[in-house]
């Protein structure tokens, strides 16, 4: 008898603590209290892409203004983005009229296709939870100094972006991917200083698409 294989993205899951701090607990309740306190139009979530954004001169300069919140968490994987939203980090008094998600290049012992069914459980549960929510999805990065199977699995999801939300209501691609891996299919220290994070220089370039965005819908909804 074939028996289903249980796709460990889409089962809601807390973070182990290995190094016995609590951290990760302890910032999840952070952004339970903070959404709970707080009127804003844009969250953004997701893993250490996400977290370290707000860290830059883009950030500061220009995403600050659009009245947001950071609720990024290094080393997540997509499971435990899906527990945390589940779990009182979107039960704002006022929901936010925009969502910017950036999660998935952690889940590396996942197929492109688990990584991409998550994904649509957490946009599924957004829906669910803030009602006629915008989403705006970065594509996700690519990884790695030279080739390999990470940085391959993160290019079929992004295709898998690109192919199945173009008509989907509410969700808005946005590819940030190109431009990052050179000639030699190599990537820079200068745009990923550990050729997974990206620089703060290369922030500001490679997030701009992300900005305009997220400015364009809040234009468009008032």
């Amino acid at each position: 008898m074939d028996v289903k294989k249980i796709n460990p993205c889409t089962i809601p899951a807390t973070k182990v603590d290995f190094v016995g701090d609590n951290r990760w607990r302890n910032m999840h309740e952070r952004y339970v209290a903070e959404a709970g306190t707080s009127e804003i139009d844009v969250v953004f979530i997701g893993d250490s892409i996400i977290q370290q954004l707000q860290f830059t001169q883009l950030w500061i300069e220009k995403i600050n203004s659009l009245h947001c919140l950071n609720f990024g968490i290094g080393g997540d994987r997509v499971e435990h983005l899906l527990w945390r939203i589940l779990n009182g980090e979107l039960n704002f008094g006022y929901p936010p009229k925009i969502v910017v998600l950036s999660v998935g290049t952690n889940n590396v012992d996942c197929t492109a296709q688990e990584v991409f069914d998550g994904i649509c459980k957490i946009i599924q549960v957004l829906t669910e939870k803030l009602g006629n929510v915008d989403v705006v999805l970065p594509t996700l990065l690519p990884r790695g100094q030279h080739p390999n199977a990470n940085r391959e699995r993160n290019a079929l999801i992004n295709e898998m972006f690109l192919n199945n939300f173009d008509s989907k209501p509410n969700v808005y691609v946005v590819p940030i991917h190109d431009g990052i891996v050179q000639k030699d299919e190599t990537i820079s220290h200068y745009v990923m200083h550990d050729y997974l994070h990206l620089t703060n220089e290369a922030y500001n370039k490679v997030f701009m698409p992300v900005y305009e965005k997220v400015r364009s819908l809040l234009n468009k909804t008032g």
